[in-house]
């Protein structure tokens, strides 16, 4: 039987999930409830490991890492921000992933951060815990235009929410087509047109060269002072420091951000200290509900692979490897 390492299950949402019994039908299975403190202690948990199952992206696997894990022929991961994808390829290491899992998860954060962010919650509510009453007031989100950056799978997901709120959404992305945008009920807009008449503006792109610091500050410039930015995306798209200047000069009303990035924030990062911001620790994705689908859908995976029909694979080179022509045989 396979040896299958789930390395860094912290809050054991995985061993809850129902899930480990179906995957110790195929295998030896053993969890680890903390990440590994170095690369070493790594190394010595997957030795002689084929399969590994790494949650949203908590462990990091670079090529040093991966060069290294000789045993090791597939890692399903529920989000490989932290893989090197094409080092796994050139290694034989086919890597998996769960799509659609955290989707609606990450849509109702959206709308909880515009909401705490609108109708100025935090604030209010720390007063009261000071003994002070100071009545603020907020926004009302009937009427304003939603503009959404990115209308993928999340950014169709708070579109269809943003109806319910009688928000007018409009959006643009590099890829996008008016037929598409139509479909999640948005009108697509030119990118300039976006930023200058969004109310609130919520950045659902996927990281890559392309998007790395897009929401920089010439961008920024373009949004009105009243409007709010949203900000689920992946760190690299929106420059933290402009934001940062923004808020600071009073030229952006606020933003709300999840700080989705697998390490803790470095604490000395300006973002923390910037005025009108709602701040979350990369929780957007982490509800019971997503646990549990990207629990499910980690371990299709692994039967999918072990019964030689793989699903979800992000770098199907890696199938081209002599390691993985030896796993076949």
């Amino acid at each position: 039987m396979a040896r299958i390492v789930v390395c860094d299950d912290v809050d054991g949402a995985f061993r809850n999930s129902g899930e480990l019994r179906r995957l110790e039908a195929v295998g030896d299975v053993t969890v680890y409830d903390r990440v590994a403190e170095t690369r070493q202690d790594l190394l010595e948990r997957l030795r002689g490991a084929s399969v590994v199952l790494e949650i949203r992206g908590r462990t990091v696997f670079d090529r040093e890492t991966l060069v290294n894990l000789s045993d090791v022929c597939l890692i399903a991961s529920t989000g490989p921000h932290r893989i090197d994808l094409r080092a796994a390829a050139e290694l034989g290491i086919v890597v998996t992933t769960t799509p659609g899992t955290s989707t609606e998860s990450v849509a109702d954060h959206v709308f909880a951060l515009i909401l705490v962010l609108a109708r100025h919650i935090i604030p209010a509510d720390q007063a009261l815990r000071r003994r002070r009453w100071e009545p603020v007031t907020g926004l009302e989100l009937e009427g304003k235009i939603l503009g959404i950056l990115g209308l993928g799978r999340i950014g169709s997901a708070v579109a269809k929410r943003a109806l319910g709120f009688g928000l007018h959404v409009i959006a643009w992305g590099p890829t996008l087509t008016p037929e598409r945008a139509a479909a999640s009920a948005a009108k697509m807009v030119s990118e300039e047109e976006l930023f200058r008449t969004a109310d609130i503006l919520s950045v659902h792109l996927r990281y890559s060269e392309l998007s790395d610091d897009f929401i920089n500050a010439d961008r920024l410039s373009l949004m009105k002072p009243s409007a709010l930015l949203i900000d689920v995306s992946w760190k690299g798209i929106v420059n933290r420091q402009a934001l940062t200047a923004m808020l600071q000069a009073g030229r952006l009303a606020g933003a709300a951000l999840d700080l989705c990035h697998s390490c803790p924030i470095d604490m000395d990062d300006r973002i923390l200290d910037a005025p009108r911001t709602v701040l979350t620790p990369h929780i957007a994705w982490q509800t019971v509900e997503s646990y549990q689908r990207a629990a499910r859908a980690s371990v299709d995976s692994i039967l999918a692979y072990v019964s030689g029909k793989p699903i979800n694979v992000v770098n199907p080179d890696a199938f081209k490897s002599p390691r993985q022509a030896a796993q076949r045989r």
